[in-house]
C-alpha cells in the first residue's frame, strides 16, 4: 500500500526543518500563516504556516485549493511538463484570490529549494515513485 501524501509531505517538512533551517525558515516566510488545501487523487489535507509548517487530515478553511494526481507531481518533478502547462491542461487546478495563489507559488519554489539540499528528500521520492506503480 502506497504512503499518503500528506504523510510524506508531513515527513518531507520535519525533515527540512532539521537538515536545511535556514531554507525551512524561508519557507515560512514566504507561506506565512496561510493555509493550503490540497487534494491528491481525492486524498485532501493542509498544509498550515505560521510559526512551523503543520500537515493536516482535518478539514478546515483554505485560502488557496490545489487539486492534482500522483502522476502529475511526477510528471512536474521529471520536468516531463512545466507547471503553468499542468494548469492549463487541467492536470492541476488552483483555485484562491490572485494573491493567495501567488504565495503558494512562492512557497513552492522555496519548498523545492529547500527539498534539493536536504539529504533524506530522495529516499521520501523514491517512496512517492512507488506509490505510482
Amino acid at each position: 500500500m502506497a504512503e499518503p501524501i500528506s504523510s510524506l509531505l508531513r515527513r518531507s517538512v520535519g525533515y527540512l526543518e532539521e537538515e536545511v533551517p535556514d531554507s525551512y525558515r524561508l519557507l515560512i516566510a514566504e507561506l506565512g500563516p496561510m493555509v493550503v488545501e490540497l487534494d491528491v487523487d481525492g486524498e485532501v489535507f493542509l498544509l498550515s504556516g505560521g510559526d512551523r509548517l503543520e500537515v493536516s487530515v482535518d478539514p478546515g478553511p483554505a485560502g488557496v485549493r490545489i487539486a492534482t494526481s500522483r502522476a502529475a507531481i511526477l510528471d512536474l518533478i521529471d520536468a516531463r511538463i512545466g507547471l503553468g502547462d499542468s494548469v492549463e491542461a487541467g492536470r492541476v487546478s488552483v483555485r484562491g484570490s490572485l494573491d493567495d495563489i501567488q504565495r503558494a507559488h512562492d512557497s513552492l519554489r522555496a519548498y523545492v529549494h529547500a527539498a534539493v539540499r536536504a539529504p533524506s528528500q530522495p529516499v521520501l521520492l523514491a517512496e512517492l515513485r512507488a506509490g505510482a506503480t
